[in-house]
């Protein structure tokens, strides 16, 4: 959606807005995950500052600046000096790959438990893994299955490159690694009515399901970051939990249907222990595959977000 739009004042002030209209009302109807990107584009900004030698401060909740078309979020004072931050080399690395991964093998399972930390649990047992994909699949329908969340999802969804939005927002055919024949299909069965037909006679849950790829990671992430912080701190470490991803060599993928749905969540605190002080706020599918195969997300023009 990249909510997140900027605004430098003098040589020391970073203000940070959110854009009316780039929200998910049915799907994150508590604005949580909006404030996750937030915190995230926040961290980006962070990382990308430190490469030209400058600090991004603690950041101060709101403001009095306006902009049109937007929210105040957060001001932070920007300071000349500090070491370039330790993964901004990720960061142009960093892209999510929604397809099936390559065979796991024993090389990457060990590099990724380098990531594991005190909010990253690391699943690695294939067996968890197939479990896992199962409740992902039931998830992901418990929201698919409602008229008005697939209606917001398809309006996200770029699945022809004759869509003048192709390459400016939302989920595209090539960031979703759908095939020719795919995409083709997609372009027609999602569509809202089409697709309320389909959940009709009962065969639209197999369309949505990510079950096999979910099968061929190889690994689960669980991010499960301390109830005290809120979604803005959240996010700015689940950004750096993925660029650490990243530099394990790795590709994920994000299972939000598992983090969102109560019951899925409920279910992979208790079967993987997660402290009482701790929730899952995401969930990831990691694994291996070659760095050409994965598609840049679209990305908004630099004059559209700053403000």
């Amino acid at each position: 959606m990249q909510p997140a739009r900027w605004r430098f004042v003098g040589d020391d002030e970073l203000l940070l807005f959110r854009e009316r209209g780039r929200e998910l009302p049915v799907g994150d109807p508590t604005g949580h995950d909006l404030h996750a990107s937030l915190g995230a584009s926040f961290e980006g900004m962070s990382i990308a500052l430190s490469r030209i030698g400058l600090t991004l401060g603690t950041p101060i909740i709101g403001g009095d600046a306006s902009a049109p078309g937007c929210e105040p979020v957060m001001r932070a004072r920007i300071e000349a000096g500090g070491a370039i931050d330790p993964l901004a080399a990720l960061v142009s690395k960093r892209r999510s790959y929604r397809g099936r991964f390559e065979a796991p093998t024993d090389a990457a399972r060990t590099t990724l438990r380098t990531i594991a930390s005190a909010d990253a649990l690391v699943i690695t047992d294939s067996k968890a893994i197939e479990q896992i994909a199962g409740l992902h699949e039931r998830a992901t329908w418990t929201f698919e299955s409602r008229r008005e969340y697939h209606a917001e999802l398809w309006s996200w969804l770029r699945l022809s490159r004759d869509d003048p939005r192709w390459n400016r927002d939302g989920l595209n055919a090539d960031c979703l690694a759908l095939s020719e024949i795919e995409r083709m299909g997609a372009n027609i069965l999602l569509k809202p009515t089409p697709f309320r037909i389909l959940s009709a006679l009962h065969i639209a849950r197999p369309i949505v399901s990510e079950a096999p790829q979910v099968r061929s990671a190889t690994a689960i992430v669980l991010f499960a970051p301390e109830k005290r912080l809120d979604a803005f701190d959240a996010g700015r470490r689940f950004y750096r939990l993925w660029l650490e991803i990243t530099r394990a060599g790795l590709h994920a993928a994000p299972m939000s249907a598992c983090a969102d749905d109560p019951e899925a969540n409920a279910l992979l605190r208790d079967d993987y222990i997660v402290p009482p002080d701790r929730r899952i706020a995401n969930v990831l599918r990691v694994g291996t595959i070659e760095p050409d195969k994965v598609a840049e997300s679209p990305r908004l023009p630099t004059n559209e977000w700053l403000v």
